[in-house]
């Protein structure tokens, strides 16, 4: 029995590797106005944040402008029922301050037609922590010797940030066309820290007298990429339409830093003396993929009312390693190293993305209040990318996706040379069940876990409009 649970168990920790691909595409927006329109503006976007959304929309912009827009306070909460077994959750509820977007407006040359743009944004952040404690005894007879306790614990730590740099320039072709791109510099770095370990310990009189389990995993890394975004923009008195297309990212340096640590120590003569595995690699070459999208959009204009619609396409990232390992863990004892075990373990630092493909839309509200305010509602999906990578990784998270919906409404105030926009944001995802790989019970006790996320934000805008 003893021997089985821990090759059992060994096999569990074998299987977990690496997937550090972020799930949600459309998590960030930019700009205060255009996220409380829930970034439903690739066709009728006017401000700064066209950079992003749709670059051929600058050439219709009137005046350059300098824009600040920031998520004052964001709080993220994820809370997983049965998270490590039955009756064991999990939880992280974090609060941060962040800029979202920079931008401004310049002209460079003397033809009205040209318009140029520069931007600064948080593309994505999220800061996930976790840790739970957990002690039991006395379980069922027919199954534990009587007396046996059972004692785990797991910590979690997962940061992303990834920020963006940019410039654009855009032509307008006549009234109604205008046309653009924009090219950013990506640098992004994540970091995770896994930590898992099981105690049984049994009663002096039992042949068993204890048995401890060990599952680290660390892994940090960057990369600094390019990548260019193009955009059509048309508009007529009440109508506007917009294309955009937004390519993979070329990759100039990455590299980064893994370990990882599994080990079993029984003190009982019938499983074994215990079993070790561990390898680390530092410096080594590190590589992160985004897709092809492509996005479109229409807005309708009465007379103080607007209504927006956008969508994106984010075309699939088959399977591939996100470091360039070759990895000969130590291992003890040797003889452990043979059959389905040795597969296994040349794979033991690997850490493999995939994603599939996705289709996301939104829609936006604004309404003018007088001539000094509007007000503003939006709504968008944001569906998760997860896939099972082919060889079967799940490292950073042990879900298999949720999609999060995401609510937002605020207000502007506009004056001559300034505006302020002020607003909040309200996401959330539906409970999700999925397998949890990394348990601090028993087997028999481990159950399917259920996962919820909220998220509450506040956000502020403001943007000076320079004299012409």
């Amino acid at each position: 029995m003893r021997r089985k649970f821990l090759l059992f168990i060994l096999l569990v920790l074998l299987s977990c590797h690496a997937f550090p691909q972020d799930d949600h595409y459309w998590s960030q927006q930019f700009g205060a106005n255009s996220t409380l329109m829930g970034g439903a503006v690739v066709a009728g976007v006017r401000d700064n944040s066209a950079i992003y959304y749709n670059p051929g929309a600058l050439g219709f912009i009137q005046h350059p402008s300098l824009s600040v827009d920031a998520n004052v306070y964001k709080i993220d909460k994820i809370f997983i029922n049965d998270g490590v077994g039955n009756g064991v959750d999990l939880n992280s509820a974090q609060l941060w301050i962040y800029p979202q977007i920079i931008s401004g407006l310049v002209n460079i040359v003397k033809n009205d037609r040209w318009k140029f743009s520069y931007a600064l944004l948080t593309r994505q952040y999220s800061n996930v922590l976790m840790s739970t404690r957990y002690t039991q005894a006395d379980f069922s007879p027919d199954k534990y010797n009587p007396g046996e306790k059972f004692i785990g614990a797991v910590d979690y730590n997962a940061t992303l940030n990834e920020q963006w740099g940019g410039l654009g320039a855009s032509f307008r072709i006549n009234e109604h066309l205008s046309v653009g791109a924009s090219v950013f510099i990506s640098y992004r770095a994540q970091s995770y820290q896994f930590s898992n370990y099981l105690r049984d310990l049994l009663p002096s009189d039992s042949a068993s007298m204890f048995l401890t389990l060990n599952n680290d995993k660390t892994l940090k890394y960057k990369t600094f990429s390019g990548l260019l975004k193009f955009g059509l923009a048309w508009q007529n008195k009440k109508w506007k339409i917009g294309l955009t297309v937004t390519t993979p990212r070329v990759q100039f340096f990455g590299n980064g830093n893994i370990q990882r640590e599994e080990s079993i120590v029984a003190l009982d003569s019938a499983a074994g003396a215990g079993i070790l595995v561990m390898d680390r690699l530092s410096d080594i070459k590190a590589k992160y993929k985004s897709p092809l999208s492509i996005g479109a959009g229409f807005e309708y204009s009465g007379k103080k009312t607007r209504v927006t619609f956008s969508c994106e396409y984010f075309f699939a990232i088959k399977t591939y390693h996100l470091f360039e390992t070759n990895s000969n863990p130590f291992v003890y004892p040797a003889t452990m190293d043979t059959g389905s075990v040795h597969t296994e373990l040349q794979s033991f630092l690997h850490v493999t993305n995939a994603a599939r493909a996705v289709f996301n839309i939104g829609l936006g509200f604004s309404q003018d209040l007088g001539e000094k305010f509007t007000f503003m509602l939006g709504a968008r999906t944001d569906y998760s990318t997860y896939t099972l990578p082919t060889e079967g990784d799940k490292y950073l998270h042990n879900s298999d996706g949720w999609d999060i919906y995401h609510f937002t409404g605020g207000i502007a105030y506009h004056q001559k040379r300034n505006s302020v926009s002020l607003g909040f944001t309200y996401s959330f995802s539906p409970g999700v069940s999925f397998s949890n790989d990394d348990i601090i019970l028993p087997v028999e006790m481990s159950s399917p876990a259920r996962v919820y996320v909220q998220s509450f934000g506040v956000i502020i805008g403001y943007t000076y409009y320079f004299p012409k």
